[in-house]
């Protein structure tokens, strides 16, 4: 038996059609594989963009942002009863705890310090640092625009031991917002501030929001109180501030507060928020 082959006839140019045709449905998977994988890209960028602002609402662009869109926490007015536990701490206590940071140790302390002030501490695993001791002005003024604080006022004072000498390792700027954009700042060079001393009438829980080297040797601490309300600013006078939580922050400002460059003399303003204190 003679074997039989048969040859197929194909239709010119069925061929190349069919190698055009593989050739183009390859090129739209591979497009459509670089369109999926950028935008799996950004939704994991997205992701984590969302996880890093929220969990980091002290960077300045984040805190704007989260202001803009409603979504930080209300600064909350503490009392004796609910304000966070923490550790107390003397002047010479707090040079000893963060004079051994390194710059940059320091620069994430203070990224944490203003994260747990600004969501009212409500990490338990961090504790707020209170500031305890008598200090001695040094200089003060009203707070506003281009300040972290908008309203309110700073001073700024020296640190003073008991036997009555001063402690110049440690220098606090003692900040106390307020709602009136314009308030009285009646310290005055040389004045005693006792913050949370044994000489304190009440206890204020003065918390360290910002810690910056000076120098080599001197550390200047920015000190906030947790409990608002009435604070006396001079007791021979009988004169108090009411101070309240600050509705907003500005983080683009720059700590600290206080230029040690300026005069020493405190400002000298008057306004409704400072009067006469009533008996209690």
């Amino acid at each position: 038996m003679q074997p039989h082959v048969e040859f197929l006839k194909t239709p010119r140019g069925s061929l190349s059609r069919a190698a055009a045709a593989v050739k183009q449905t390859d090129g739209g998977i591979f497009w459509w594989t670089i369109a999926i994988i950028v935008l799996m890209a950004l939704a994991v960028f997205s992701w984590v963009s969302c996880i890093y602002i929220f969990t980091h609402p002290e960077k300045p662009y984040n805190y704007k942002l989260l202001s803009r869109m409603h979504r930080l926490p209300e600064l909350k007015a503490f009392t004796e009863e609910d304000v966070p536990s923490g550790k107390s701490l003397s002047p010479p206590e707090l040079y000893q705890k963060f004079y051994p940071f390194s710059d940059e140790n320091l620069a994430n302390h203070n990224d944490l310090l203003r994260r747990n002030y600004i969501t009212n501490f409500k990490s338990r695993d961090e504790k707020p640092y209170y500031v305890r001791g008598r200090f001695r002005v040094v200089q003060a003024r009203p707070l506003g625009a281009g300040d972290v604080f908008p309203q309110g006022v700073v001073v700024r004072a020296v640190a003073v031991n008991d036997d009555g000498k001063e402690y110049r390792n440690v220098v606090v700027e003692y900040v106390l917002p307020t709602a009136k954009a314009r308030v009285g700042v009646d310290f005055a060079s040389g004045d005693l501030l006792d913050i949370d001393s044994r000489r304190s009438g009440k206890r204020l829980y003065g918390s360290v929001l910002n810690v910056h080297r000076l120098n080599e040797d001197v550390l200047l601490f920015t000190v906030v109180p947790l409990l608002y309300g009435e604070h006396q600013i001079d007791a021979a006078k009988n004169r108090v501030l009411r101070a309240c939580p600050p509705e907003v922050l500005d983080f683009s400002a720059s700590f600290p507060l206080t230029d040690a460059g300026s005069s020493a003399a405190a400002v000298e303003l008057r306004s409704p928020d400072v009067v006469a204190a009533g008996p209690k």
